[in-house]
């Protein structure tokens, strides 16, 4: 309903830009926008030194969540109107005291989607306070020094396909928060707990999400839900084995709290879009490694690895590398290894690992260069 409404707006005030009459401010557009509007942000005017506060039921779009920047201030975004959309925005550098936000919600039927909130200050990512019936969708919240996604006394809420990393509080806290579903997110890296529940946070259901390297992954007391009949999530501590090959572990996960189980726990990362990249390795001085997105949806949290083996390596001095691509548009490239310099002798070979594709470069390193090979 929030996408058609969005398609369909009554008009649109842009900001931004150089078009006659576009806005300077966010906020200004948004005073004068009337119910079912658009406004569309663009980001060449970007940083936005702004608080927006949104009343009236609109979407709000950025031309483009890696640019299209809200900056300063304390909660970037508050929504206090029902059936508000807003997408495509970075947030960052937000927050200077307790209980800021990049998005703080107090109404209903919401969506939040397709943002990147990163390195902001003392702040939660996108915050529902007393907010029921939002969907929070493939957002980027990451190394943020609070909670990613926090809910209190809100429920019917779904969080979904969201990457949630390496965050200074817990991945999802809830609150007196029950009957929310949480699908597809990926919760890794957390100071506390992946995800926090306190109060009466009950009847809530959780599946298809991946808990990895997080001090404590979860508590649950009170007989939550931890998969949907048939799949549950990816526990990066699960220590059962998976004899039949089906991909669901043998044995239940316990939850710690010993009242609930994950039934189905996955041996792998549940993955929402398939994974479809093209690796290039180059030379011949130093080593580059180029990422691109050729499937259709962006990428988010993709884990990487590579190495180089063989010869007698002398520069660089760590021959395995590893890391995360948190955000890969569609088509989009990344450059996520630069090596100025190799330096070594004899036969060597890089390997990459994006997701399940793989890919190498064999040659012939002398002193400082390094010959491509076809095949030793």
């Amino acid at each position: 309903m929030q996408q058609e409404a969005c398609m369909n707006a009554a008009q649109t005030l842009y900001v931004g830009g150089s078009g006659p009459g576009n806005y300077s401010t966010i906020q200004s557009a948004v005073d004068d926008a009337s119910r079912n509007d658009t406004v569309f942000v663009y980001d060449d005017s970007a940083p936005y030194q702004e608080n927006v506060v949104i009343r009236v039921s609109i979407c709000l779009l950025g031309e483009d969540r890696n640019t299209t920047s809200i900056e300063g201030g304390t909660h970037a975004v508050s929504i206090h109107a029902d059936g508000v959309t807003v997408r495509g925005f970075r947030i960052s550098n937000v927050g200077d005291f307790w209980n800021c936000c990049g998005f703080y919600v107090t109404s209903q039927e919401n969506v939040i989607s397709e943002n990147n909130i990163m390195n902001n200050h003392r702040m939660n990512g996108v915050y529902l306070d007393g907010a029921s019936y939002n969907t929070v969708p493939e957002n980027l919240i990451a190394k943020n020094n609070f909670h990613g996604i926090r809910v209190e006394y809100g429920s019917h809420n779904e969080i979904i396909n969201n990457v949630i990393v390496n965050n200074r509080g817990s991945g999802i806290y809830l609150y007196e928060a029950s009957g929310n579903l949480v699908v597809g997110n990926t919760i890794q890296q957390c100071f506390f707990d992946g995800m926090m529940r306190g109060g009466q946070s009950e009847q809530n259901v959780m599946y298809h999400n991946n808990f990895i390297e997080n001090p404590a992954h979860t508590y649950d007391i009170l007989g939550n839900l931890w998969d949907n009949g048939s799949s549950g999530n990816y526990w990066s501590d699960y220590p059962g084995v998976d004899n039949d090959g089906d991909g669901i572990g043998d044995t239940p996960y316990q939850i710690p709290g010993n009242t609930s189980v994950d039934r189905f726990p996955l041996m792998a990362p549940f993955v929402q879009h398939p994974v479809d990249v093209a690796i290039t390795i180059s030379g011949p001085r130093g080593l580059r490694v180029v990422v691109q997105n050729q499937g259709g949806e962006a990428l988010l949290g993709v884990e990487w690895d590579a190495s180089l083996t063989g010869g007698l390596v002398l520069l660089p001095s760590k021959r395995m590398s590893q890391g995360t691509i948190l955000y890969l548009g569609a088509g989009e490239e990344l450059r996520i290894i630069e090596i100025p310099t190799v330096m070594g002798l004899g036969f060597v070979e890089m390997t990459v690992s994006v997701g399940a594709t793989t890919e190498s470069l064999r040659g012939l390193l002398l002193f400082f260069v390094l010959f491509p090979l076809a095949s030793f």
